[in-house]
């Protein structure tokens, strides 16, 4: 059920679990109407960001922000009334007193409750894609693409000779008063951007902004060939076993169609290589781009058959992979992957390193470079685009994945190795990784499924780091093989793992002391193995407590005059 007001649409807030709520956790009344009033102008907000965003793009892209506006209102509603729903289960300490108080209740409460707020977080993402809604350029999918590009096209060109025309002007009168095509808030806005500028002999338009409006006219007119010429080309599908690829340039997607349901790990590879299934073709397909046929070729599960090789292969130039010293492993370099994602007219070329410590030297080469941490429009999946890339390939060619992204200025662990059979089969793999960790360092990481995570938080079941996370969760695994009554519930793992992981991160010395002396009680009537395996457990708590710490700002020393 939902009520309208002017263009927007209001969902219904549950104002009597918003009193419980208040009446558990608080000793002051409910206000009547509140939360639905606090709600109504988050909504309100998010329209005024909606109205902005049109005033900026094209009409054609009006409907799907109201779309996304309608999305935001009613995802926040239910997540108010969840929220709600929650505080209302278990009071709070501080009203119900310390005697015979639910701990555990509480603390399921707590874990329901970073849920909700996980997914507070998450719908609020959705203001940032109306905030891009209209940015992203024009789609290959456009049935009128090629004509709006040559429609852009002829717009960077005037505004190339508009440029041209007005510093040829001020070059010889030495002023823009009287310029053909100037009105006065254009000539004022011109004057004050040359009084900022450093140049000692300052141009209406400096000459960075006519490289850069060049650059996209021949961007622009590649595309518009690329696309021309793509009706023209005849693509060819390949067979792999077990189904079949599938090329459709009415619809522009590449199509992968099973023989039968794929399993589970097949199906991630899948999502993780870009691909979405379809119910309505009954294929799992992307749009049919240089990048997805090749993303295609290089997934385990889409192999061609023996002796086939997949059409239209325009991603990467044939080549010989340098052998590594990685376990027959070798590495390769992107400098900036935004290139590939925006159909740059100049892609940075993969490099290819035989060794872990050439590629190394060349990606702290590029690590300082300004574009890997300045602001950009997010990607389609919410998060800031990738720019330097590390990643591996087999000496035989065939299997390869990104490993390490830098993504505005932070290192992310690239999980896709987590779905490709021959990587997680092969023990050469993991020692990688658990090098790229050591010497390199990762920030973040999003785990399958899971929304992104501070890597020194997360949970590692695959490679050998230290990190508060993979010491919480081996002591986990310990208690739930001690004392399983007291670890009984499985639900309650991340939970748990998250509080051990705060408590080492946080706790300091002492914190660290107290984990050490709660892993010697829960091994202290364990067997050898179990003994081994706590005592190994409380050195690489040691090891952690010493890691080195960011040195101190020196005190600024008093004078002795003052």
């Amino acid at each position: 059920m939902q009520r309208r007001c002017a263009a927007i649409n209001y969902y219904i807030i549950n104002e009597e679990q918003a009193r419980r709520a208040k009446e558990m956790n608080s000793f002051y009344d409910y206000k009547e109407g509140s939360a639905t009033a606090e709600y109504r102008r988050s909504v309100d907000a998010a329209a005024r960001i909606a109205e902005e965003q049109k005033r900026k793009v094209d009409p054609i892209h009006h409907e799907r922000i109201d779309r996304l506006l309608d999305v935001y209102a009613r995802k926040l509603a239910e997540n108010i009334n969840k929220q709600n729903a929650i505080a209302a289960r278990v009071p709070s300490i501080l009203v119900a007193g310390g005697s015979n108080f639910p701990v555990r209740k509480k603390e399921k409460q707590n874990r329901a409750d970073d849920t909700a707020m996980a997914e507070w977080r998450e719908i609020q993402g959705i203001l940032d894609k109306i905030r891009g809604r209209g940015k992203g350029g024009i789609s290959a999918d456009d049935p009128e693409a090629v004509q709006k590009l040559k429609a852009k096209l002829e717009a960077l060109e005037r505004d190339q000779e508009s440029m041209k025309a007005v510093n040829a002007y001020y070059r010889k009168h030495k002023t823009l008063e009287g310029c053909p095509g100037l009105d006065p808030v254009q000539i004022e806005k011109l004057r004050a951007s040359m009084t900022r500028d450093w140049h000692p002999e300052p141009k209406p338009y400096p000459s960075f902004r006519l490289t850069n409006n060049n650059a996209m006219i021949r961007q622009t007119k590649k595309r518009i060939e690329e696309l021309s010429a793509k009706k023209e080309v005849e693509f060819e599908g390949w067979a792999f076993e077990g189904g079949v690829v599938k090329m459709d340039v009415q619809a522009n997607r590449l199509q992968v169609f099973f023989d039968e349901k794929p399993d589970r790990d097949t199906c991630s590879a899948m999502r993780h290589g870009g691909f979405r299934w379809a119910p309505s073709v009954g294929a799992w397909q992307r749009q049919l781009t240089d990048n997805a046929i090749y993303a295609a070729k290089h997934l385990d599960c889409l192999r061609p058959l023996s002796g086939e090789q997949p059409a239209q292969e325009q991603a990467g130039p044939a080549r010989e992979v340098p052998q590594g010293d990685g376990g027959g492993w070798s590495f390769y370099i992107i400098a900036d992957l935004k290139t590939w994602a925006d159909n740059a007219e100049n892609r940075s070329p993969v490099e290819h390193f035989p060794s872990f410590e050439a590629a190394k030297a060349r990606f702290d080469e590029l690590r300082s470079e300004p574009y890997n941490n300045e602001a950009a429009e997010p990607s389609p999946d919410g998060r800031p685009p990738a720019r330097l890339t590390l990643g591996i390939e087999s000496g035989d060619g065939l299997s390869a994945a990104d490993i390490l992204q830098v993504r505005q200025g932070r290192n992310c662990l690239v999980t896709d190795f987590t779905c490709m059979d021959r990587l997680r089969a092969d023990p050469a793999v993991p020692e990688i990784l658990g090098r790229v960790s050591r010497e390199i360092g990762f920030d973040l990481v999003q785990p399958p499924g899971c929304p992104p995570i501070l890597f020194e938080e997360w949970d590692n079941p695959y490679f050998p780091t230290v990190t508060a996370g993979s010491i919480a969760a081996r002591i986990y695994d310990l208690g739930r093989q001690c004392i399983p009554e007291d670890f009984a519930d499985e639900t309650s793992r991340a939970g748990r793992v998250a509080v051990f992981a705060r408590m080492l991160q946080k706790g300091g010395t002492g914190g660290a002391r107290e984990i050490a002396l709660a892993v010697s009680g829960i091994a202290m009537d364990g067997d050898e193995a179990v003994q081994a395996e706590a005592n190994a457990i409380i050195q690489d708590i040691a090891a952690y407590g010493l890691k080195e710490k960011a040195p101190e700002k020196e005190r600024r020393k008093s004078s002795q005059e003052r």
